[in-house]
């Protein structure tokens, strides 16, 4: 399937102000909704945790979403949150950009964004601001036109791209809004496989934030297709369905990750080795001892360690900087870090190999 194949299987032909107003009606009736704003696996970091208590209980009571994804190092940092909802973690991310920074909040249910905007005083007074640092607009993620190109620094959305229905405009606006080094951090639903278009089409099934999921490497074939070229996948968690959901899903498989996408002019598409190493100062709040980078690179504080191209561009050209200490450049290319088993398979082949030329076990530290 090509890229305009791909990309169709997850486009409705809907005005998109409508459709959110009708998914918006189908969620209002989950009896979930309060036991939503809980941090039952605790994925939440302690100092960020603690900052949920400054928010008002209606807001939280409203929000329909687990978990929170905030990223470090937000202080004074311009942040978008996407389909905000009550504004849960756009008040969060509030107090994490500080009276310096600014946090805006895009949401499409007119309804939701009132409750949103009806504590902006109290909770500006709650965080001892003399100014607001919050704004919210009644907009769609698929056209952020109201958003300057190059203006914000983290793009967080908390279980709505899959909601989303033209993934590839909500992609583009995500690509055009983001600074250079800027992150797109975010938590969602994916699965094993396409849902069967069918069903991936029916609205009331995608109000279940399952029918809407992306196919995980159909996701990461539309965020490359826009330059954000190495998703990376922080925390994975099972999705646990129902008898009556998994009746409707049979052999699915949904998890629920944290990813971490890049906008860098030093990305490649896979992890390319030029010799450079990073150490982590072990200076990020709530990781004294390491800072979990992905799934499989963990980087323990005061340790160097050698990193491809993609871990150094973040390392040493995003706001991550001020927490590593970077040695190397681009002037020697030494190839795929995982090494390139098409070129050493070759029965005559008389190079250089390396342990990565076993089976991979992907890690760039």
């Amino acid at each position: 399937m090509d890229y305009q194949g791909y990309r169709d299987w997850y486009t409705l032909d809907v005005d998109p102000e409508e459709y959110y107003r009708e998914i918006a009606k189908l969620q209002d009736a989950d009896p979930q909704a309060t036991a939503r704003t809980r941090d039952t696996d605790e994925t939440i970091p302690p100092s960020i945790r603690e900052k949920l208590f400054n928010i008002s209980a209606e807001i939280k009571n409203y929000f329909h979403e687990f978990g929170t994804p905030m990223p470090p190092l937000l202080e004074g940092c311009t942040v978008l949150d996407l389909c905000c909802g009550s504004g849960r973690d756009t008040y969060l991310a509030a107090q994490l950009v500080g009276p310096t920074g600014k946090v805006i909040g895009i949401e499409p249910d007119a309804e939701r964004l009132v409750k949103a905007e009806k504590y902006l005083d109290q909770e500006m007074a709650q965080f001892g601001y003399d100014a607001f640092n919050v704004d919210f607009i009644h907009g769609a993620p698929e056209d952020l036109s109201m958003i300057a190109d190059e203006s914000i620094d983290v793009v967080i959305s908390n279980c709505t791209f899959n909601l989303s229905p033209n993934k590839n405009a909500y992609v583009e606006e995500v690509k055009r809004v983001l600074k250079e080094g800027g992150e797109w951090y975010f938590t969602d639903v994916f699965t094993d496989r396409r849902i069967p278009l069918e069903k991936a089409r029916d609205i009331k099934l995608r109000a279940l934030r399952l029918a809407g999921a992306m196919y995980i490497n159909d996701f990461r074939r539309l965020v490359q297709h826009f330059e954000l070229l190495d998703p990376r996948y922080l925390m994975t968690f099972k999705t646990e369905l129902t008898a009556s959901e998994q009746g409707l899903f049979p052999d699915i498989a949904f998890a629920t990750i944290t990813v971490r996408a890049m906008k860098s002019k030093w990305a490649e598409d896979v992890c390319e080795s030029y010799g450079e190493t990073v150490t982590y100062k072990g200076n990020l709040p709530d990781y004294p001892d390491a800072f979990l980078f992905d799934t499989n690179i963990k980087f323990p504080t005061g340790k160097t360690c050698p990193v491809c191209g993609n871990v150094s561009a973040i390392a040493a050209h995003s706001r991550y900087s001020s927490a590593f200490e970077y040695t190397g450049n681009r002037d020697q290319h030494i190839g795929d870090t995982h090494g390139d088993h098409i070129i050493k398979t070759a029965p005559n082949y008389e190079g250089v190999y390396d342990e990565d030329d076993q089976p991979i076990n992907a890690s760039c530290c």
